[in-house]
Order: structure tokens, then sequence, then C-alpha cells
């Protein structure tokens, strides 16, 4: 792999480290144990998001909308980098350059869902409203769907890539 390659999974990796071990713990720690709305595999209801904005308080809501958020804006293209990257080589050719592009919907993805969310943080729990909720949640839901594809389709490439070797 070029050095390009491992500068981006090197950034990557302390972009995901500082949102696991450091914004997203203290936000959850706020919030009384909730996972983040975004971390949410299978997504969220109003009452969820609401109850969620309204315990993580006005220390919470800073956090989120500056370093969290701040980190997940950088971390999206990082991984979409890594995931080209890895793509072009693990599938030679246009199947690799195909595969790649599509892996950039997941930044697309993720911008939207964190746009959704800062909207929500910005309202607050008083001014949610169930359409503001459904729409971060059906993006936090493709994201979601999307990053499992993503995963799935690295992992068949791995396989293919290791059996092609033991030839």
């Amino acid at each position: 792999m070029p050095r390009m390659f491992w500068v981006v999974l090197v950034s990557m990796l302390a972009a995901w480290l500082a949102m696991n071990f450091w914004t997203a713990p203290r936000i959850e720690e706020l919030s009384g144990g909730s996972r983040l709305l975004d971390m949410r595999l299978t997504g969220y209801s109003f009452a969820e998001a609401q109850s969620f904005f309204a315990a993580i308080g006005e220390e919470g809501v800073s956090l989120y909308l500056g370093w969290q958020l701040w980190l997940d804006m950088i971390f999206p293209p990082l991984l979409g980098a890594v995931l080209f990257l890895s793509y072009r080589r693990l599938f030679p050719g246009f199947p690799g350059l195909a595969i790649g592009m599509l892996s950039m919907a997941f930044v697309v993805v993720d911008y939207l869902e964190n746009f959704a969310i800062s909207a929500m943080l910005r309202a607050g729990p008083d001014a949610l409203t169930p359409e503001m909720v459904a729409t971060a949640h059906q993006w936090t839901i493709t994201k979601w769907s999307l990053a499992l594809c993503g995963l799935l389709t690295l992992i068949v490439g791995v396989v293919l890539r290791l059996r092609i070797k033991s030839r």
C-alpha cells in the first residue's frame, strides 16, 4: 500500500479513538448511560431523542456540537479514503474503482446524519419535532446499512485476495 494510505489510516484511527474514548463516553455519561444517537445501529424514536437531549444538558450539547461533531466531520472522509484505497487494492481495475466510488455514499450519508443531529441539538428537546427526528433516524439507519455493506464487501475482498495468493 502507498505511504498515503498509512497516513490516512492513522489519521482515521486517531479521530475514531478520540470519539470513542473521549467525547462519546463523556456525552453518554451525561445522558445517564444512553448511547449517542448516531451510534445506534437500529436508530431511535422521537421520545428517545427528546429524552437523550434533555438528559445531556448544556454541557453535553456543547461537547456534541463542538468536539464530537468536529471529529465526526473529519472521520467519514478519512474512512471513505481508507475504504476506497483498500477496495482499489482488493478489486483491481474497474470493479475496485466502482466499489470504491460506491463507498463514498457512506461519507455523504454520514454528513447528512451529522447535519440532522446538529439541527436537533440546536433546537433542543422542547423544540424538537417528530419530523426532525424521523429524518435523522433515517440517515442513521442508512449510514449503518451502508457501513455493513462496506464491511461485508471488504471481507469478501480480503477472502478472495487470500484465496488467490494461496493458489
